[in-house]
């Protein structure tokens, strides 16, 4: 299915539409009714549906008050049946539509339908439907970074660090937003070189004024302008109050969001070396992650690079050396932290991934069996110990593990389908075919296309 534009549409309903939209703010309940039936008759026109989407908006803002509309929007639908949706995406997408209009808080039926609209290559109507269910919680870092996801797909890493950001905001910790953010930077970063390239469009310009214009409006939509403002009256602070800690943690932030990591990181030395810093632990934290942040950027920008040159050797052996400096690192860094805190058990979960990592597989385990004492991480690292036993060929040792983290993970997450098709695994090892069935069956029932679940399945009903 071909997305369409508004100007695509009759130019009778371009009439409607055009009348809806200076009605959404007025009566907002006329204009969804009109919207609802252009998008029916019209289902590849995300245009219209975004318009659909404000007017419900409207609407539900008028019928519930703030503190249940929150409520309702963290209330569960049901589960999506991605396997429905695989086989009629076109029925599912109106199905999710009439369910949105009949409540526009049904997180499932946005989901349903966002998924829908990517079996039918609807890329923006995709986009549109993970916006709404990331909105309706913006706390649910599972929904954000599935939008950011799509925002990378869609070429607009501009709003995917905007959902990034938010998603930080409530998660600080979660480093797999933090991943997708550097990820969307480094995207958006390779687009702007990219329209630097092209002299010849500036060339084309033979007003002076417009293309100044349009170069401060680049600028302004990157932030970048205004951030060069901050930084500029930061170091005449800094200047005049150099004992001023404040000052100098605005500047590691500036140049942190610029990316110019190495301005950031001797800022923040700067920082550290106050009497003020000293004592200052979250500072030493910081350096840490800036310094994980620069070396990731310039893996993913060497990786950009062999995405289109991907037998150069010379970048071959960059990624792999700039690989192992960063995997250096973190072990360092690791191993230093679990020295100076044994107690702090969360410290342990990272040292024994990276052991694990290694091909340290006693190291890892004995890392991960401390790390079960910490509440925020025990799920993590029971799938990592379990992981870890199977390595050893320990496969009920590895039973136990995953079936305590199956119990503890709620709802279907894709950790706990990794469990579930794990767990599987040591069975079928065991020789237990009976229990590994049970558990790809479970499996199959959720997902269908999860690794190769299905043709365990058939596999199994073709031999019964």
């Amino acid at each position: 299915m071909k997305e369409t534009q508004i100007k695509d549409l009759d130019s009778r309903v371009q009439k409607y539409v055009s009348k809806a939209s200076n009605l959404i703010n007025i009566e907002p309940f006329y204009a969804a009714s009109i919207l609802s039936n252009i998008v029916k008759a019209n289902p590849n026109c995300a245009e219209a549906r975004r318009m659909l989407r404000k007017a419900q908006g409207k609407m539900s803002v008028t019928k519930k008050s703030g503190g249940l509309a929150g409520l309702l929007a963290k209330l569960s639908y049901g589960r999506v049946n991605e396997s429905e949706i695989r086989k009629n995406p076109e029925k599912s997408l109106q199905t999710a539509e009439d369910q949105i209009d009949e409540n526009y808080s049904n997180s499932t039926a946005h989901k349903s339908l966002a998924l829908a609209a990517k079996e039918l290559d609807l890329v923006e109507t995709a986009l549109l439907g993970f916006e709404c269910l990331f909105n309706l919680d913006q706390t649910n870092a599972n929904n954000g970074k599935q939008l950011i996801r799509e925002c990378i797909a869609a070429k607009k890493a501009e709003q995917a660090i905007s959902v990034g950001d938010i998603i930080l905001k409530n998660h600080p910790a979660d480093d797999e937003a933090q991943d997708l953010i550097k990820k969307a930077s480094v995207q958006q970063t390779v687009d702007k070189g990219k329209w630097e390239e092209e002299k010849s469009f500036r060339d084309k310009l033979k007003d002076s004024d417009e293309a100044q214009r349009l170069e401060q409006s680049s600028r302004a939509q990157t932030g970048e302008e205004g951030l060069r403002s901050l930084i500029e009256e930061a170091l005449k602070k800094a200047e005049a109050q150099p004992e001023d800690i404040n000052v100098l943690k605005d500047l590691v932030n500036y140049y942190r969001k610029l990316e110019e990591f190495d301005n950031a990181l001797d800022w923040l030395s700067k920082a550290r070396l106050l009497d003020s810093g000293k004592a200052d632990v979250n500072l030493e934290t910081l350096m840490v992650t800036l310094t994980r942040e620069k070396m990731s950027k310039e893996i993913a920008l060497v990786e950009a690079s062999l995405e289109e040159n991907p037998e150069d050797a010379a970048l071959l052996a960059e990624l792999e050396k700039l690989q192992k400096e960063e995997y250096d690192f973190r072990l360092s860094q690791a191993e230093s932290l679990v020295q100076r805190y044994p107690n702090e058990f969360s410290y342990r979960y990272d040292l024994g991934e990276l052991y694990k990592q290694q091909g340290n597989i006693d190291g890892a385990i004995k890392e991960l069996q401390l790390a079960l004492r910490a509440p925020k991480i025990r799920v993590k690292a029971l799938v990592l110990l379990g992981q870890s036993y199977m390595e050893k060929g320990f496969h009920d040792l590895a039973a136990e593990q995953l079936v305590s983290a199956k119990s503890e993970i709620s709802g279907v997450t894709e950790l706990k389908k990794e469990v579930i098709y794990d767990l599987g695994r040591c069975y079928e090892s065991q020789g237990d075919s009976e229990k590994a069935m049970a558990e790809y069956k479970a499996l199959y029932g959720i997902d269908i296309g999860y690794r190769d679940v299905s043709q365990k399945i058939d596999d199994f009903y073709s031999k019964s």
